[in-house]
């Protein structure tokens, strides 16, 4: 074993190769110190990777130099440059890009959409020939396609291709090819060497020893924290790495069975067909352990989850030998089907929970009577699969999200251990996991068995299936194509799919499944939608109401009508600019409120001085409104809606403090003013077409309207592209509060004096609104022109209902049927357009 010498300290390397430079670096968190005075570097035109176990303290070091974590000690230098405190912009700017392994798209986007985000972020002009930067990468998809149309291991690709294509000094790659097949990682290795002979440093973290032996000219371990020691190419044995990764010597072999299969069988599958499979016929006995292989997006993974109910059309499923019904996760997991899926973060794992709480979650009745859940019951529960399984963890109640991903895998594993299954399904058990959490898994697995448990494992890893599986089954292009029998190897496994798929096509790799022409459309005009169904209904209802009175297109009518959709069209502005950012604001009615109140005092005439003070006035009601609602929510990390109702309270009070009854004069001449106008057309409602149009325009066409949506979609890998994410979700909140205070000057018109009440009303009617524009709760989707219309629909409501000599107390029952089923029409074709893309 070759270890390469000490590296100088900072300052007396004149080495002019030397990109990356960490030295004494430490960091600590609540109980655990993560890294102590690492040293570590990278030079131009070398591979440099970085192994060691999880919870081994890679994590934190690419966070580190990436810029997303603040180190305690040390200093971080790129091409000379120190990082200091400049984060995720400072770092992106300076030439490091990381691809990370669970990746930093947005899935609700394009892949143009998401290759312009990393570009912008940091205000760099994005690539003007996508197509050329895919073909450069032999990327095979189209800049046009949904991201959620992708497979992980196409996913992952972007993700690394992305960050080449800003052809950055320093390349940080985590688990690159943890989610590949064989055929799609030896893609990604061609890629990898094309950017070291370009000059790229690349720091490369894997688990996986052999690939990096292919392509690494160093190789640094690092256990606990601290580094262990540095290697040349070549010059390291895989077990002595091993053994050092852990602290002491590993066999690296699969666990001896102690039992061999049974004669009953356990699962059945016949003629099963679903999105991306079908039909196939498979069956698992009691005892054995069977493994389903193929190259990346030929329907294994597809295959796991339709035999619990997702996304299959046809076919039938039996265990035990009881034919299984109007199959669903749920009735599978009653049945006896424990799944658990290969994609940890967003299915099998709930983030913010504790380690015994997601350890324990599928006790059922065993955590306690009635659907109680004792902790008496749980915590003894979660201390046997813990010892059992080797857990490591602070606390039982520590965030899951707050472990390593070895030991989030053995935590979702827990669930089949604590409460035996008949079937155990696993997809990619070891993906992403360090030599020993493997060994672990492979235990975990090999157990199961031996208590009599049927095991299905689908897994990229060929050597993995060779070695734990009794049978194998080889899928291609969604049909099982051969069945192979232990003794197998890696070599046969491997053989059988390439031969019968032609891999050598990458076009054929790309996807879990085709998306259908309906679901792309369905993609790219989600956002339209609301608009058009809001022309419709307002059309409907206007030409109805205008057959039965010719009232109704009086040109005073129509007037008020939009006179009277100028205070709700304004704060349902603000509020939609807010929940496409993925926020809310519960305090708009009160804000309006205050807004009157203070117009009441301020504006007694339309003089240059009460317009001036009135001005003055309502900016510093929005600065402090929106300033307070961004300490609540950025400063002390309050959940949205708890804080603004809080400054609801607050802010109503203010306005009732202020004018506790009734009174005050508003400028006649506002009222006025606001109805002046074109025909019947008042210019304050040209005016507000105008924002909406303009605003839409911003929100689709520029920078920062994809960066706004793509903030609400996802706030995470917004942070990691190095978006200024607490400043711009301040921003929302401005824009909110700034709607409200607009809409409050409107009601003031309306009004003629102050009252501390009258916005209060607005509160329902502004959510209806932006809902009806196409707002979703968890952000990143909506419309400024759908919110617009929306609120022009719920005033032609209000102003209809007398008209058609409909009682007042029917026009909210008529407000709740409309919103609920535009939103369910809406509902209804994200799913579509989801399973689609899937």
């Amino acid at each position: 074993m070759s270890v390469t010498t000490a590296v100088p300290a900072v300052g007396a390397s004149q080495d002019a190769g030397l990109i990356l430079e960490i030295r004494g670096v430490s960091k600590s968190f609540p109980g655990v110190r993560a890294l102590a005075n690492v040293d570590f570097e990278c030079r131009a035109g070398e591979v440099h990777a970085l192994v060691g176990e999880n919870g081994s303290g890679k994590s934190t070091l690419i966070k580190a130099a990436s810029g997303v974590l603040q180190v305690d000690e040390g200093n971080i230098n790129i091409g000379g440059a120190t990082l200091a405190d400049g984060g995720v912009p400072r770092a992106r700017r300076l030439g490091l890009i990381t691809a990370y392994q669970d990746t930093s798209l947005v899935e609700d986007l394009s892949v143009a959409e998401n290759i312009s985000l990393s570009f912008n972020a940091i205000g760099q002009e994005r690539p003007s020939d996508l197509d050329e930067i895919l073909e450069r990468f032999s990327l095979p998809f189209k800049p046009t396609d949904a991201v959620a149309s992708l497979g992980p291991g196409a996913r992952q690709i972007l993700e690394v291709a992305r960050a080449m294509a800003h052809r950055p000094r320093v390349l940080m790659l985590d688990e690159p090819t943890a989610a590949l097949d064989m055929r799609l990682a030896a893609q990604l290795e061609e890629i990898i060497k094309r950017a070291r002979d370009d000059g790229t440093a690349i720091v490369y973290v894997s688990h996986r020893l052999e690939e990096v032996r292919r392509l690494a000219d160093r190789l640094t371990v690092l256990r606990d924290g601290e580094i262990q020691g540095s290697f040349t190419a070549g010059g390291w044995d895989i077990n002595e790495i091993v053994e050092m990764m852990v602290g002491a010597p590993t066999e690296l072999e699969y666990p001896t069975r102690l039992a061999g299969a049974r004669e009953e069988t356990l699962l059945e599958v016949d003629e099963l067909t679903g999105l991306g499979f079908g039909p196939v016929s498979i069956k698992v006995r009691a005892g054995e352990i069977v493994g389903v292989a193929g190259a990346e997006g030929n329907g294994q993974r597809a295959l796991l989850r339709g035999i619990i109910g997702i996304d299959r059309t046809g076919g039938s499923t039996s265990v035990a030998g009881k034919p299984m019904r109007r199959v669903s996760p749920s009735s599978a997991l009653t049945s006896g089907i424990s799944f658990q899926s290969g994609d940890r973060a967003a299915e099998s794992t709930f983030a913010p929970l504790s380690v015994m709480a997601n350890a324990t979650v599928q006790l059922d009745q065993d955590a306690g009577p009635a659907g109680l859940a004792l902790v008496g019951r749980l915590l003894p529960a979660f201390n046997r699969a813990k010892k059992q399984l080797g857990i490591v963890s602070a606390s039982p109640y520590q965030p899951i999200s707050g472990l390593s991903g070895g030991n989030q895998q053995k935590i979702v594993l827990a669930r089949p251990a604590l409460k035996t299954p008949k079937v155990l399904i696993v997809d990619e058990p070891t993906q992403g996991v360090d030599a020993k959490a493997r060994l672990d898994i492979y235990k975990v697995l090999a157990d199961a068995a031996d208590d009599g448990i049927a095991v299905l494992v689908n897994s990229s890893d060929s050597d993995e299936l060779a070695g734990l599986c009794d049978r194998v089954y080889v899928m291609s292009r969604g049909a099982v194509i051969k069945e192979l029998t232990a003794p197998t190897t890696e070599r046969e496994i491997v053989h059988s799919f390439v031969s019968a798929t032609d891999v050598d096509r990458v076009e054929d790799l790309p996807l879990v499944g085709k998306s259908t022409w309906a679901a792309r459309l369905l993609h790219q005009s989600a956002d339209r939608l609301p608009i058009a169904v809001l022309l419709v209904l307002i059309a409907l209802v206007a030409g109805y109401t205008g057959s039965r009175t010719d009232v109704f297109w009086s040109s005073f009518n129509l007037t008020t009508l939009l006179v009277l959709t100028l205070p709700l069209a304004f704060v349902a502005l603000g509020q939609q600019f807010a929940m496409i950012g993925g926020l809310i604001d519960i305090s708009v009615g009160s804000t309006m409120s205050l807004a009157v109140v203070l117009i009441s005092i301020t504006l007694p005439d339309m003089s240059a001085k009460s317009v001036m003070e009135t001005v003055l006035v309502l900016a510093a009601a929005v600065v402090l409104i929106g300033g307070f609602n961004t300490l609540l929510i950025e400063g002390l990390q309050i959940n949205a809606i708890v804080a603004t109702i809080a400054s609801l309270g607050i802010i109503q009070g203010i306005a009732i403090l202020i004018r506790p009854e009734v009174g005050g004069v508003i400028a006649f001449d506002l009222v006025t003013m606001v109805s002046k106008g074109v025909g019947f057309v008042p210019y304050a409602f040209i005016g507000v077409v105008a924002i909406a149009v303009g605003m839409e325009l911003w929100l689709f066409r520029r920078p920062r309207g994809l960066a706004l949506r793509a903030l609400g979609f996802n706030m995470e890998s917004s942070s990691r592209l190095g978006e200024r994410v607490r400043m711009t979700r301040a921003l929302c909140l401005m824009v909110c509060a700034l709607g409200a205070v607009i809409g409050g000057l409107f009601l003031a018109s309306q009004t003629g004096m102050g009252a501390n009440s009258v916005g209060a009303g607005f509160t329902l009617p502004c959510f209806a609104a932006v809902f009806l524009g196409g707002a979703v709760m968890t952000g990143g989707r909506g419309s400024f022109i759908g919110a617009l219309l929306g609120a022009l629909f719920l005033a032609l409501v209000n102003n209809v209902t007398p008209l058609l000599g409909i009682e007042a107390a029917w026009q909210q029952v008529i407000y709740g049927a409309i919103l609920i089923a535009a939103i369910s029409v809406y509902a209804t074709m994200n799913r579509l357009r989801n399973r689609g893309l899937h």
